[in-house]
């Protein structure tokens, strides 16, 4: 009887395909002027790691941590990469529920792998907390609410009583 060998990097023609796919549309949005300058693009490195950690939990099916890490390093590297090159820095002011939103994001996938249900439970509520709390707080700063943060809560404290 042989026995067949399970390769110690399986799938990588898929992980060089991909590498490739990245890194031939960076260089097309550079040529075309969409990317000015190198120095910007500081955030792939915790993009790539991000990725790689995705690819552990996906591919290798490795332990469910590294799909939180995964998922929390690939979104955040994505939207430091936007405010780097595209988003310009006056508006990070207004964006940043976006940091919350991530965050919740992230927690969601990770809180479906759990088994348990009170585990699933204990990762899920906070994590709809959290994307709740963002998308209330993008509502003042990117001022589509009338009054401020302040008004509304001089206004509307009560409600924490209920």
């Amino acid at each position: 009887m042989s026995e067949q060998k399970t390769p110690k990097f399986p799938n990588k023609y898929l992980v060089l395909g991909v590498f490739s796919l990245i890194i031939g549309c960076l260089f097309l949005l550079w040529t075309l002027g969409y990317l000015p300058a190198f120095e910007r693009l500081w955030p792939l490195p915790i993009i790539f790691t991000g990725l790689f950690s995705l690819y552990l939990v996906i591919i290798q099916e490795k332990n469910e941590m590294y799909l939180l890490i995964g998922l929390l390093l690939t979104l955040m590297g994505i939207f430091l990469l936007l405010v780097t090159t595209i988003i310009s820095a006056k508006y990070l002011s207004k964006i940043w529920p976006g940091f919350m939103l991530i965050t919740g994001i992230s927690l969601v996938p990770y809180g479906m792998r759990k088994q348990k249900e009170k585990y699933k439970l204990a990762i899920m509520i906070p994590a709809v907390t959290i994307i709740m709390l963002s998308c209330f707080f993008f509502l003042f700063s990117l001022d589509i609410m009338d009054l401020t943060f302040q008004q509304f809560i001089s206004i509307w404290w009560p409600i924490l009583i209920i």
